[in-house]
């Protein structure tokens, strides 16, 4: 399973690093809108979608959502992306004592309502970020920052986890796994604000804050597993060998990418265009 994880997750890191460092930001929201299609199909099965006509016409509404608001919606974006930050700073506090009832494919509106916030606010982060200076590599550095929380979880939970984090939604999930991945994405914000030769106020305030989202990551993990409980299934999808679908590869970042243009915004530095 881990090699199988690995041959998937190394060439589409690649393929993700180059499309961010290498493309513009209109070639980055083409790259987008299909991942946001795939998201709302997930989710929709999620929501207990059971029809692949309904699905993809659930999904077509998300991507084209996503598409709308950065087209037409620009002077409501701060809106959108300060509403997904409250959703995921509220999640963790829920997802503690969360009780998930199996409900199978029965359809939840309210569970595909809050899909028109959740991907549409990371799709729209993610474009707005990559179009300011250093957009690419601070996009880069967010993203990474989900992958390198992923991987401390992993194995510092597979070695040391002994206390569930939240028990009833993810019982893999270990108080040890989040102590591994704060302290693999602490490290990770050193050597960031080295990079980017941030002052000493700024770079107080990336390792602070990419600490905050090293923790709303894993809402974002335990979230999916939520849903994914209630609805009865084991991944989102199969579209990734070893990971399986690709809402089970980017809960991590749809709750990272809006907080952390928010946060970038109001620590960091302005960010151009998000007014």
């Amino acid at each position: 399973m881990l090699l199988h994880r690995i041959l998937t997750a190394v060439p589409l890191a690649l393929a993700v690093i180059w499309v961010i460092l290498f493309q513009p930001t209109t070639t980055l929201l083409y790259v987008l809108l299909p991942v946001a299609f795939v998201c709302g199909f997930e989710w929709a099965r999620l929501g207990g979608v059971q029809s692949f006509l309904l699905r993809s016409v659930f999904a077509l509404f998300i991507s084209a959502f996503s598409w709308f608001c950065i087209e037409y919606l620009s002077q409501y974006i701060y809106i959108l992306l300060l509403l997904a930050s409250v959703w995921w700073f509220v999640m963790p506090v829920f997802l503690k004592s969360a009780q998930p009832q199996l409900k199978g494919s029965v359809i939840s509106a309210k569970k595909l309502l809050v899909c028109f916030l959740l991907v549409p606010s990371a799709i729209v982060a993610m474009y707005v970020i990559h179009g300011t200076e250093q957009g690419a590599e601070w996009l880069l550095y967010s993203m990474m920052l989900v992958w390198i929380a992923d991987s401390g979880a992993y194995f510092s939970g597979k070695r040391f986890g002994k206390n569930k984090l939240a028990p009833n939604v993810s019982p893999g999930k270990t108080l040890e796994g989040l102590w591994g991945a704060l302290f693999a994405t602490g490290v990770y914000a050193v050597l960031g604000g080295y990079y980017f030769e941030l002052t000493g106020a700024q770079w107080l305030m990336l390792v602070g804050m990419s600490l905050l989202l090293t923790i709303l990551s894993v809402a974002g993990d335990l979230y999916e597993s939520f849903l994914k409980r209630e609805a009865g299934i084991k991944d989102s999808g199969n579209i990734l060998p070893g990971h399986g679908g690709i809402l089970d590869r980017v809960d991590g970042v749809l709750a990272v990418m809006p907080v952390f243009v928010v946060m970038f915004d109001w620590l960091v530095v302005p960010v151009k265009g998000l007014y």
